[in-house]
């Protein structure tokens, strides 16, 4: 079926969106799991998730201890800087992050890390209203926090060389994107993801203070029962359009793969071809190639700050690589003229992890 030049992707589609066998459901489940069957309602949707609950498939402590990852991740990005904050919580380990790339400079002027056992992490069920997350230890003090009945995340972060105070606001943001994912060995990943949310708030990093005014974020709360190797390349991008146009995107290789390569465009989440990354792994601060098979996404990734951690604990072992920079290009969408990306800000991510 041919979509008429400029329509709607929900105008014609009004239940779904459908891209290369992609579905986008309109509305999120009631819960993650059937209540009959106890399986994971499979899907990507338009709208938060309930909160997630894994059943009978973590009943056993040993299961939980092994295979439950939680993590939640904010970026901020405006015309001065690119700053990413994440709060990670495996089952016999915890570990937070963040890290600020100057865009004008075009370097980081801070990169902080502190790792803990499980118990200096919380990360609750709930990626919206509900939503906490949070890490102390010694100086390092991180919480991401929504009460219910609030629509703002108040963001409060404090390390060595980095503070922010920043309220996150969802009244004018696009729909976040809901994804339940199947895993092999019946395991199960359940991600949240918004963009275009709107930032107040003060940042200092590297003993500069930057303006967060004009600011813009996005969110991604992951819950899941994974599996014992995970592996996954990841972009995210969020700014304007060349014409001034809002718009983000969320871009995966791996892991849970085309699910959730989206677009968030004129208030939509539309659906995006699957891509492939490139990249020199020697020298990751080289420029990134994103691109679809089928030409519907086409981006060139420039980074200029690096976040890198290895880790070798014998049976786990780890290698994550997450670099802030601009994207630039190409990316076609149904029923649209093609969108062109001048250095959009975002993100890039390799990680391969034996956990």
């Amino acid at each position: 079926m041919a979509l008429p030049r400029r329509a709607s992707v929900r105008a014609v589609f009004p239940e779904l969106a459908i891209l290369q066998g992609m579905q986008i459901h309109r509305a999120p489940p009631e819960a993650i799991l059937d209540p009959t069957t106890q399986r994971p309602r499979f899907g990507t949707y338009a709208g938060g998730l309930p909160p997630v609950a894994f059943g009978a498939a973590a009943k056993n402590p040993f299961t939980r201890l092994r295979r439950e990852k939680r993590w939640f991740y904010v970026t901020l990005a405006s015309d001065e800087l690119i700053c990413a904050v994440a709060i990670i919580r495996l089952g016999y380990a915890s570990n937070a992050f963040a890290f600020v790339v100057d865009r004008r400079e075009g370097r980081a002027v801070c990169d902080e890390t502190t790792m803990g056992p499980p118990f200096t992490a919380f990360i609750g069920d709930s990626g919206g209203e509900g939503c906490l997350a949070s890490y102390h230890l010694g100086s390092s003090h991180l919480s991401v926090s929504r009460p219910i009945g609030q629509s703002d995340y108040v963001v409060d972060v404090r390390m060595q060389n980095f503070e922010l105070q920043a309220r996150l606001g969802t009244t004018n943001a696009p729909p976040a994107l809901g994804v339940v994912a199947a895993l092999r060995e019946d395991l199960f990943s359940t991600t949240e993801k918004r963009a275009l949310l709107s930032v107040d708030g003060t940042l200092v990093a590297g003993g500069r203070r930057y303006t967060l005014e004009h600011a813009l974020a996005g969110y991604d709360f992951t819950a899941g029962l994974l599996e014992r190797h995970t592996a996954w390349r990841w972009g995210f991008g969020l700014g304007r359009t060349s014409d001034g146009k809002p718009i983000a995107l969320n871009l995966t290789e791996g892991f849970v793969g085309d699910r959730e390569c989206v677009a968030w465009i004129d208030g939509e989440i539309v659906p995006l071809s699957a891509v492939r990354f490139s990249f020199d792994r020697e020298r990751p601060l080289s420029d990134w190639q994103v691109r679809a098979p089928d030409e519907g996404v086409d981006l060139r990734f420039s980074p200029s700050g690096l976040h890198a951690e290895r880790h070798d604990l014998g049976i786990v072992r780890s290698r994550f690589l997450q670099l802030a920079g601009e994207f630039s290009g190409r990316i076609l969408v149904p029923g649209r003229e093609p969108i062109t990306i001048e250095r959009l800000a975002g993100v890039t991510e390799d990680q391969d992890t034996y956990w």
